[in-house]
């Protein structure tokens, strides 16, 4: 083998060598299966510190917000605020929600309930989606100058919605995320116009004591303990869909506690209140407002509504299938 000849094999295996470097990340990537990147995305969303802007786009209404994700140890606090339309900032962690104001001049404190939290979305066991879920991946996009895997949640029937996540090959966070209808059409849009990971700066709120005066709201709901406190019965409820929350909701304004119920397959849910007075501008019919869907109307006696960013006829699902206890009808 002359010179030349050496020279040329030696340049081809450093040339190859250096693309199989390179690449071993994307091809790693590439074996993940759908299931794989959004266990990725719920263990990113819940343990990396990150702050950036981002737009939500709901109901042709366009809001800019600015996030940081800070977690110390088992502790997390997260903080949003709104860059357009009324300044306001919400400050929360495991034990509260803390909104601040600043054009009425006052901070509210919330007792948290259980929610979930932005971009944390998913249930901590997927398996529980597969019933009404697929996964399937969906090519890759670049959003806030970051290379990412989209991923597709498809529900396989009309009785709930599906997502699409485009999530950062680096970190699994998720840059953009779409709620799609039962037509597949995008009806709630979240995106990253810019990300930093590895940081997260959230002001603290006492060194705002001598510009706002401060208001504790207690948590003013009364959580029933099991089913048999409750008076009604949800009998045929949608496929996949069960009750998961109950609680009673007291307004000064009425002389009995609204009883609420959230009922969820794991991914979509909807409340259902229920009042013991009839008001003269109660809301009554159907109506939908982007991914939002509503039905008012009375059931044996009573003031129904029912809302979530479900289908309507999971909706009228949930309220055909009423029933007072103890009732005939």
């Amino acid at each position: 083998m002359n010179f030349s000849s050496s020279r040329a094999a030696s340049r081809q295996y450093w040339i190859g060598f250096l693309l199989l470097l390179f690449c071993q990340p994307i091809f790693a990537a590439e074996q993940l299966t759908p299931r794989d990147w959004l266990e990725r995305m719920m263990d990113a969303v819940q343990k990396l510190n990150y702050q950036g802007t981002f737009v939500y786009l709901h109901d042709n209404q366009l809001e800019i917000m600015k996030i940081a994700h800070a977690v110390n140890g088992d502790k997390v606090r997260e903080s949003l605020m709104s860059l357009n339309g009324a300044p306001r900032e919400v400050i929360r962690d495991e034990e509260s929600v803390t909104c601040v104001m600043p054009g009425s001049n006052e901070v509210s404190v919330d007792k948290r309930s259980p929610s979930k939290k932005f971009l944390n979305i998913l249930p901590q066991d997927l398996a529980q989606l597969e019933d009404h879920y697929s996964f399937r991946m969906s090519g890759n996009d670049r959003i806030a100058n970051r290379q990412a895997q989209v991923v597709v949640i498809m529900p396989n029937d009309r009785l709930r919605y599906g997502y699409r996540f485009y999530l950062d090959l680096e970190s699994g966070l998720p840059l953009k995320s779409d709620l799609m209808n039962e037509h597949g059409e995008a009806v709630e849009q979240t995106m990253f116009t810019d990300l930093e990971i590895g940081v997260a700066e959230i002001s603290e709120l006492h060194q705002r004591e001598s510009l706002f005066t401060y208001r504790l709201k207690n948590n003013e709901g009364t959580s029933l303990s099991n089913e048999a406190d409750s008076r009604w019965d949800f009998l045929k409820l949608p496929a996949g869909f069960r009750l998961s929350m109950q609680h009673q909701l007291h307004d000064p304004m009425l002389s009995a506690p609204i009883e609420q119920y959230v009922f969820s397959d794991g991914l979509g849910s909807l409340s259902v209140f229920i009042e013991a007075e009839t008001r003269s501008e109660a809301f009554s019919g159907v109506s939908r407002l982007g991914a939002i869907n509503a039905w008012g109307g009375q059931v044996a006696g009573y003031q129904v509504t029912a809302v979530g960013e479900v289908p309507a006829v999971t909706i009228l699902g949930v309220v055909q299938g009423m029933k007072l206890k103890g009732s005939n009808d």
